[in-house]
C-alpha cells in the first residue's frame, strides 16, 4: 500500500505547493496503534501499544526522531513479545501543532487536549516542530485583531 500512500501525499503537496500554501499546512500520518514485533500463533502480529507517526509541511523542523527511540527490544519498554509502551503521549504532537495555529492560552489547550495536564513534562511546543512560530493564517488572524 506504501506506492498508494506516497502517490496520495506527492498528489497533496503538489497541490499546496501550486496554492503557495505549503508553509500555511502540516500533514499529520499515523498508524491507528502499534504491532508486536513477534507473530502470534497464526504467523501474524497483534496489537500493541507504542506506534510512530510524522508530520510534513513547509514550515515543520523535519528530520529529526522526536520521543524516545527504544535502543533495545528487552527492558522495561517491551511488555512481551516486542509489545512497546509508548514513551511519548500522543498530546504531544498535537500540543505543538495547535500553539502553532495560533492557540497559546493555557485555558484553550487543555480544553482542545483535555488529557494534556498529566504530560506537561513531555508535550512539543510549537518551537519543537516548526520554523516559524505561528502559521501563515495564524499570523493573519493576529494581524487583523490589531
Amino acid at each position: 500500500m506504501f506506492p498508494i500512500l506516497d502517490e496520495a501525499i506527492e498528489s497533496f503537496w503538489k497541490e499546496m505547493y501550486a496554492q503557495n500554501k505549503q508553509d500555511d499546512v502540516v500533514l499529520v500520518v499515523v498508524s491507528e496503534f502499534g504491532r508486536s514485533l513477534s507473530p502470534n500463533s497464526n504467523t501474524g502480529t497483534d496489537h500493541g501499544w507504542g506506534g510512530n507517526y510524522w508530520i510534513q509541511g513547509g514550515d515543520v523542523r523535519g528530520s529529526r526522531i522526536l520521543g524516545e527511540y527504544p535502543n533495545t527490544f528487552d527492558g522495561l519498554l517491551d511488555t512481551d513479545r516486542g509489545r512497546l509502551v509508548p514513551t511519548t503521549s500522543w498530546d504531544s504532537i498535537w500540543n505543538g501543532i495547535v500553539q502553532w495555529m495560533g492557540v497559546e492560552d493555557d485555558m484553550l489547550l487543555n480544553q482542545i487536549l483535555p488529557s494534556r495536564h498529566h504530560f506537561e513534562d513531555q508535550l512539543f511546543t510549537k518551537e519543537d516542530l516548526f520554523k516559524s512560530s505561528y502559521s501563515q493564517r495564524a499570523r493573519n488572524l493576529r494581524a487583523d485583531k490589531k
